[in-house]
């Protein structure tokens, strides 16, 4: 058995590009291709976040209108994070401080510094990566307007909402990455 310290990042340049003759489905927000004999999921990278509200004590969580999640269980809504996709010109923070406005309508000061733990693959079968953020926000951090959306049906049913940490236990979270990031919340705040 290979040790795992003998995993290393490969250069760019080195991974393959998507060919045509490997494409098995495509439209304007994903792909799934061939590769090694192997189906995957090829869509952009996501950020998401979990943001805590020091001064309130609160966390700010989504109750989102999920078609994939409803198609399962038949609930229309679950309890995730604020998250979203990475577009093309993006770093993973511009596509993080947008999402934040959009989604919570919360606009991050420009002095504010915050970091991305390390990105994670969604699934075996995707070539998307997750970029988590935890961010703990004082009142000088940011300010709140009216959030935007970004238009769609489905981010207009959806909403933010802001949860009293006392009550973190009793979340019950929709997917692993809100759960993930629910449960590293509160290793990192010994809750």
């Amino acid at each position: 058995m290979d040790k795992f310290s003998k995993i290393e990042k490969k250069p760019l340049h080195s991974i393959k590009k998507e060919k045509d003759d490997d494409v098995l489905f495509k439209n304007d927000y994903m792909s799934v291709i061939n590769y090694e004999d192997y189906s995957i999921v090829k869509e952009c990278d996501f950020v998401v976040c979990l943001i805590y509200l020091i001064e309130s004590n609160q966390i700010i969580l989504r109750h989102e209108y999920i078609p994939t999640f409803k198609y399962v269980d038949g609930q229309e809504y679950h309890i995730t994070i604020l998250s979203g996709g990475i577009k093309k010109g993006e770093s993973p923070e511009m596509s993080l401080l947008r999402e934040i406005e959009e989604e919570a309508g919360i606009v991050i000061n420009p002095d504010f510094k915050f970091e991305f733990m390390k990105p994670l693959f969604i699934s075996k079968a995707h070539s998307s990566k997750y970029h988590p953020c935890l961010m703990t926000l004082s009142e000088r951090d940011y300010h709140e307007v009216m959030p935007k959306t970004d238009g769609s049906r489905l981010e207009k049913l959806s909403k933010c909402v802001k949860l009293d940490i006392k009550h973190i236990n009793s979340i019950n979270a929709s997917d692993l990455i809100t759960d993930y990031m629910i449960e590293k919340f509160k290793s990192e705040n010994n809750l």
